[in-house]
């Protein structure tokens, strides 16, 4: 399998469609488009599974064997790849479908492959147990390397017998064979007939020409038998060779099965299967006679009998998939290695020639890999290699420097990165070693994938795996960006689920933001992030409570009053809320933190503040509004010349322009008097607006001090010149009791006012008050 086979598997654009099939992404190219509308059901499927994987391995974290968290991932794979063979059976299938499909596949077989070393291991207790000594049990207790090979074997043909296509075919094509074939059955009356045909043994073909019709037959049954071996059906494949009438073929293959059963290599001469040894060596001799000279046996045959006898040729050469050159030099070094052993436990009674790979080290499973290397470029062989070697730390390592060469472009490859990252999860389950820094790696790439997939609620369970303050910063970071009040709370929930510190998060997040978008003068859309990243701090409910007045306070240090008003209203029920909860805390208790004493007076004082800037604004912009026109002469001034229907009319219109009037000087009034009883409110405020003394000043730092001082310095700068543009807009006079309350020691407003703007502030009361006073 190449790169071609195994990326661009998915759109990553594409999965809008996980969430709506109503709503598409507008960003989306118009091949992403195409993707959408032709292969929605895949983007569903790979979604499923994402989240399934998920919730196995938040299931089954505990689980005392691996193995059982590896059924659960066998069966996941299972059940995708029967819901994409579903749709690779429409006519419209698409051409993204194929990968994804292989992929699976592969990712099925690396699980195949764990369940079947373990069960391998598992196994060698009971040869360790058994009555009745056999080399075969014994080869498989003392050589790990034979056990290592005669597992991939049988995984290698469990594989090809699990091939749905394939195995239809295969089912299809036995069944037709064992109703309609008898083999050499016109050779065999050609014979009688006295023409010069072959025998029916093995080495027939050495003797002989078969039939022509018999040889179509042949190569038929013998492809069939072959691709039977190649699944590990001996059974099926002897059953076969009887239906077609080759009886004396069958117990050929049945010699196959000693490398699969222990009790046919016996080490006891009392033993009946003893001597099956003598067989098995005259058979592989006979075969390799009959192969090396090469007679006119077919393709298919000759493949057929060196496989039986353990030969790498011709099969090998004729293999042009992967998965089937893997089984062959697997066979030839089960095959070998059993030989040699047999061969020695008869005491080199007979001499079987094959054997020579092992002691060239030739056909080890390492060096079998590196030959599958040289045309093979799928990452997934590469990991089979270090599983079935036990060796943790070269697959953590191999996959981290995979997804670093493809670091490119890994979103081109989704199936891959969850495979690998839920490999980590299995060897972190099971105590194996790891090599930290590249598993953290491959995790984090993953939980980069997840987000880029929009899949977050399972991100928080995955970026929990990584080290506290790199998984705290990934999951920050993300859901800084989320700005749907639902989407949220759901995946607070899983990361409280994935045993995440939810209030320190909450907390995290609100302080990132305040950090990215700082509190600016100037109009921006960054306000609106603000104010709407305060919902953060109210997730979690009273844990939250002190911080969220905190982030209220920040918030209100936004000196726009028209968002700063609509959040507090949309909001005034919760802050009431958590005000009211801190009074009881405050009454309840002698000592109460300093900080939560200041935060509530810090609330208050901004609370004044934006209640006057509110009413000064109410007044001013009654205040530009057109004086209603007042008509000078009443009815009995215009004379009579009215008469009296023209006196009413003007009478009518006399009254209502001093009703007018009337409305606009008392709107006027209560406006005036609202707004100035407001201010006069912050100037005047329990021990000073925003200033802190006793038990609430304690804990501050210098720069806590100085920055609460400029804050004062602006805020009561700015009421006060408001009162001075009210009282000279206005017929109020105010301006000599501003003065004297600016002169006030009680309230201290003359120091925290800039001293050049102070001046010129006592300067414009002084000439108001002057004026007022001539009138």
């Amino acid at each position: 399998m190449n790169n071609s086979q195994f990326d661009g598997n998915i759109s990553m654009s594409a999965v809008e469609s996980w969430h709506s099939t109503q709503e598409i992404d507008s960003t989306l190219n118009t091949t992403q488009y195409c993707f959408l509308h032709d292969d929605f059901f895949l983007a569903k499927v790979t979604q499923a599974l994402f989240e399934d994987f998920q919730a196995k391995c938040m299931d089954s974290e505990n689980v005392n064997e691996s193995s059982d968290l590896v059924a659960l991932f066998y069966e996941i794979c299972s059940d995708g790849i029967a819901a994409f063979q579903k749709v690779s059976m429409r006519s419209e299938r698409t051409t993204s479908l194929i990968p994804v499909l292989q992929q699976l596949l592969n990712e099925q077989q690396a699980y195949l492959l764990l369940l079947n070393l373990a069960k391998m291991n598992r196994m060698l207790d009971d040869l360790k147990n058994l009555e009745k000594r056999s080399v075969l049990a014994d080869l498989l207790i003392s050589d790990v390397e034979f056990r290592r090979l005669l597992v991939l074997l049988e995984w290698c043909e469990e594989n090809a017998y699990s091939e749905p296509e394939a195995n239809a075919e295969l089912s299809s094509e036995c069944a037709h064979l064992e109703k309609n074939c008898m083999l050499r059955a016109e050779t065999l009356h050609a014979r009688i007939r006295g023409e010069n045909l072959c025998d029916l043994d093995l080495d027939g073909a050495l003797h002989g020409r078969l039939h022509n019709k018999d040889e179509e037959l042949e190569s038929r049954v013998f492809s069939v038998i072959y691709t039977l071996v190649r699944c590990g059906r001996i059974d099926e494949a002897s059953s076969l060779l009887e239906k077609a009438g080759l009886y004396s073929l069958t117990p050929l293959l049945q010699l196959r099965k000693m490398s699969r059963n222990a009790g046919l290599t016996p080490f006891s001469t009392d033993e009946t299967s003893y001597y099956l040894a003598r067989s098995r060596a005259f058979l592989k001799r006979t075969i390799d006679k009959i192969v090396s000279k090469g007679t006119s046996l077919s393709q298919v045959e000759a493949c057929l009998w060196s496989v039986v006898a353990g030969r790498l040729e011709p099969a090998l050469s004729l293999s042009s998939r992967t998965e089937d050159r893997l089984w062959c030099y697997l066979n030839a070094a089960v095959e070998s290695r059993l030989d040699a052993a047999i061969t020695i436990a008869h005491n080199g009674d007979f001499h079987i020639g094959i054997g020579r790979e092992v002691e060239n080290n030739d056909l080890r499973i390492n060096s079998i890999f590196d030959e599958i290397a040289t045309l093979e470029r799928s990452p997934y062989y590469i990991v089979y290699r270090h599983i079935v070697n036990d060796d943790s730390l070269s697959l953590i390592a191999f996959m981290d420097m995979w997804l670093e060469q493809h670091e490119d472009d890994l979103e081109r490859f989704p199936h891959v990165m969850r495979f690998m990252a839920h490999l980590v999860l299995l060897l972190r389950f099971t105590g194996q070693r790891v090599q930290e820094e590249s598993a953290n790696s491959i995790i984090r790439n993953y939980v980069r994938l997840l987000i880029s997939l929009k899949l977050y609620p399972i991100v928080p369970y995955y970026a929990n795996k990584l080290p506290l303050e790199m998984a705290e910063e990934m999951v920050v970071e993300f859901m800084c960006q989320l700005d749907d009040e639902n989407v949220r709370k759901e995946v607070l929930n899983a990361a409280c689920a994935a045993k995440m510190d939810g209030v320190r998060l909450c907390r995290q997040i609100f302080n990132c933001i305040i950090a990215r978008y700082p509190v600016v003068e100037e109009e921006s859309e960054r306000d609106d992030v603000l104010i709407n990243a305060w919902n953060w701090l109210i997730y979690p409910g009273s844990d939250t409570y002190y911080d969220a007045l905190l982030g209220m306070n920040e918030i209100m240090h936004v000196d726009k009053l028209d968002k700063v008003k609509k959040f507090l209203h949309r909001s005034k029920k919760l802050i009431d809320k958590i005000l009211e909860s801190f009074s009881h805390v405050i009454e309840a208790n002698d000592t109460v933190e300093p900080k939560l004493l200041r935060a509530v007076t810090e609330y208050r004082a901004y609370e004044c503040y934006l209640n006057a800037l509110v009413k000064f604004n109410e007044w001013f912009k009654h205040s530009q509004r057109s004086i209603p026109s007042i008509l000078e002469n009443s009815a009995d001034d215009a004379g009579t010349l009215m008469d009296m229907q023209q006196r009413i009319t003007f009478e009518v219109i006399h009254q209502r322009a001093n009703e007018q009037m009337q409305r606009y000087e008392n709107a006027s009034k209560q406006n005036t008097t609202a707004a100035i009883e407001a201010l006069d409110l912050v100037l005047r405020f329990p021990n000073g607006w925003m200033t802190f003394r006793g038990v609430e000043s304690e804990t501050l730092s210098e720069e806590e001090i100085k920055k609460l001082t400029e804050i004062r310095s602006r805020y009561v700068t700015a009421v006060v010149v408001m009162l001075v543009t009210l009282f000279e807009k206005s017929d109020v006079h105010g301006s000599a009791q501003l003065v004297e309350l600016l002169a006030d020691e009680e309230y201290m407003l003359a120091e925290i006012i800039p001293k050049e703007q102070l001046r010129i502030l006592i300067k414009q009361l002084s000439v108001n008050a002057y004026k007022k006073a001539r009138i």
